[in-house]
């Protein structure tokens, strides 16, 4: 593939033996995720997804052993966003449900049954979304008995709309960047009365954003239940740093001193978590266009950016082609391994791990040699058909392992 113009931020701050600290607690921790995961594997249709050996592309890159985490299996919805934002709408609906009746205890059966149908039919969650936080939410909604209204920019391609529309999602199209959609879903919430499911806290329920990454910190859970030992190395694809942060913390306090090394992925054009870690603190970059379109986010957010600029060992940008390379040679598989479909998003973790192996002093600086096992996390499927063949050339029901 040769090489990329990457930028590499080594963390001073996270100490490789520091322990998981109480103010890390406060964010992630195991008895709020115990509450998440028992949840989240109650629901219709939950499995894990599957962690795909890579053997060929280990063997081609002189690494130990190589993984793909591929959320695209996740509830059939082709992402791994139904873990957070739809157990974050749950407790939303559950505490409505129970001001509304008095009851203490609102059972999830019983929403999907329909028993609180006259209640829960008149609620309103929103949010501001590239695709799959809102196909997450029309589905949660579907599921739960409420509405959810997405408001997206115009930069997102119709495919993506359909989807959320094919879960009964309603959207709302808003001209400009991203961060104009959030703007007129903020205004709309408070004249309207949305509940907002989002990586900031609302008055009525500040623990939105923590009850989101408790679901998000599954996909890492996962991990951690079928390896070991464990990795040395996991390749997440950053954004406003939810997801990150939640793998993040999970990881550590889980394996404390021993933890894998995390690198965070991002867009070269879009890396408000590179420059956040740079700085210590999060910080807003300018609006920009990617590939990797669901990473293009303005503003870290303020807890996820608190625990990766303790706790991840490395943060790197990556060019449009590296992705494309990635979701190219995924496809094409290598070795034996088996041809994957990976989609435009969800292709930064691999792109950064071609861009580092690619790389003799990025290789150097991460340690990446032949006794690492590296977990790439993929974070959907070809969400966008459409979009997928464009870039890829193919279709992606043509490949083995399409979810």
């Amino acid at each position: 593939m040769g090489q990329y113009e990457t930028q590499l931020f080594l963390n001073p701050r996270a100490q490789e033996f520091a322990e998981y600290g109480s103010e890390h607690r406060e964010i992630i921790n195991q008895e709020a995720f115990a509450a998440a995961k028992a949840e989240i594997t109650s629901w219709p249709g939950y499995e894990p997804t599957p962690l795909i050996a890579l053997d060929g592309l280990a063997a081609a890159n002189g690494i130990g052993a190589l993984w793909c985490k591929h959320e695209g299996f996740r509830f059939g919805i082709g992402s791994f966003k139904p873990t957070g934002p739809t157990y974050a709408m749950l407790g939303v609906l559950k505490g409505e449900v129970q001001k509304a009746t008095g009851e203490q205890v609102v059972n999830t059966q019983d929403l999907v049954d329909g028993k609180y149908a006259e209640i829960t039919r008149d609620i309103v969650v929103a949010a501001a979304t590239s695709g799959n936080h809102g196909r997450a939410m029309a589905w949660g909604a579907r599921t739960f008995g409420c509405r959810a209204v997405l408001y997206m920019n115009d930069g997102v391609s119709k495919g993506r709309e359909e989807a959320i529309a094919g879960y009964g999602g309603e959207v709302v199209r808003v001209e400009g960047a991203y961060q104009r959609a959030v703007e007129q879903l903020q205004r709309d919430a408070a004249e309207k009365g949305y509940f907002v499911i989002s990586d900031q806290p609302t008055a009525e329920y500040p623990g939105v954003p923590r009850a989101i990454m408790q679901g998000y910190a599954m996909v890492a859970d996962e991990v951690v239940e079928e390896l070991a030992p464990a990795p040395t190395h996991v390749f997440v694809p950053g954004g406003g740093g939810i997801l990150t942060g939640a793998c993040c913390g999970h990881l550590w306090e889980r394996y404390g001193r021993e933890r894998p090394r995390m690198v965070v992925v991002e867009p070269t054009a879009s890396c408000c978590l590179y420059e956040s870690a740079r700085v210590g603190r999060p910080v807003m970059v300018g609006q920009a266009t990617s590939v990797m379109d669901g990473l293009v986010v303005e503003e870290a957010s303020a807890e996820p950016c608190a625990m990766l600029n303790a706790g991840a060992f490395a943060f790197l940008t990556v060019p449009d082609q590296a992705a494309v390379d990635a979701m190219c040679g995924a496809a094409q598989s290598e070795g034996g391994d088996p041809s994957l479909a990976i989609g435009d998003t969800g292709s930064a973790g691999w792109a950064g791990f071609l861009a580092a192996v690619g790389d003799v002093e990025t290789r150097q600086a991460l340690a990446l040699d032949g006794d690492s096992r590296v977990v790439i996390v993929v974070t959907e499927g070809a969400t966008d058909p459409a979009v997928y063949r464009s870039i890829v050339g193919r279709d992606p029901s043509d490949l083995s392992g399409t979810p």
